[in-house]
Order: C-alpha cells, then structure tokens, then sequence
C-alpha cells in the first residue's frame, strides 16, 4: 500500500523581528500572504502574490512597498522549500527570504541609472508547514 503524499498549504514562518504567513489556497479561493514588522504591516492575495517553481523550491514574490516618489521599490521573496508532511499534517521549517530593494528612477527624474540597481537582505525564517482544508463558503 502506497502512503499518500501530504503538501502543506499553509506556512507560519517568523525571524526576530518579522513575521510571515502564506496560504496557497484559503476560504476564498485564493493564495493569502501577510507580512508584518514592527512598523509595517501588509496583506496580499492572488494576483499580487508572484509563484515560480525552480529546482531549490517554489519562490513566492510580493511588493512590500512601491514608492515612485523616493526611487525605489521593495519585493519580499519566500523561498518555500518541498515538504511532504507526516500524517499529522504539520512539520517545522526553517527556510530563507530576500528583501530586494530596488532603485527605480524618481517622478521627474531621467529614466536611465547607473551603478547596481538591486540590493539584497536575507531573512532567517523557521515555524510550521502545515495542511490545513479550506471549506468552500458557496453553495451549489
């Protein structure tokens, strides 16, 4: 008998300062991802959420902040790592994020930089991976 593979859905993930959670699905239907600091705090789904599976792991891509006023944009980057869950449907996990600031050309400004464009932090992160079965709140 062959045991069935369990992939979570859901990610509760923290570092000293910063928490994360991710949802692939939720009662709406839709992926849900929260990130929150001590000064700021942002909330996405669906379509703002950006997925791409590679070979080290799926990478989940939200703009934390869009400024055009100071010249840059910031992107928050998850990387979730393949988990197949044990019968209890949650695991603990440990896996990265990178902020990625970058420069972008101020209102008024000339379209054209110069120099490196992107800079990188990365982000400890460990909490859970779990699977969590989202009940659909329509009716047929």
């Amino acid at each position: 008998m062959t045991e069935q593979i369990i992939e979570p859905n859901n990610f509760e993930l923290h570092a000293k300062d910063t928490q994360i959670t991710y949802s692939t699905t939720s009662f709406i239907g839709e992926a849900q991802f929260t990130y929150n600091t001590d000064n700021l705090s942002r909330q996405f789904r669906g379509d703002e959420i950006s997925t791409l599976e590679t070979a080290i792991g799926k990478l989940v891509t939200v703009l934390i902040e869009p400024d055009a006023d100071t010249g840059k944009e910031v992107r928050l980057t998850l990387l979730v790592p393949t988990i197949n869950l044990p019968s209890s449907r949650e695991n603990p996990i440990q896996t990265e994020a990178i902020l990625t600031t970058q420069r972008t050309p101020q209102r008024g400004a000339p379209p054209i930089l110069e120099g490196q464009l992107q800079t990188y932090q990365t982000l400890c992160l460990t909490g859970t991976a779990s699977r969590v079965e989202f009940l659909s709140t329509t009716q047929s």
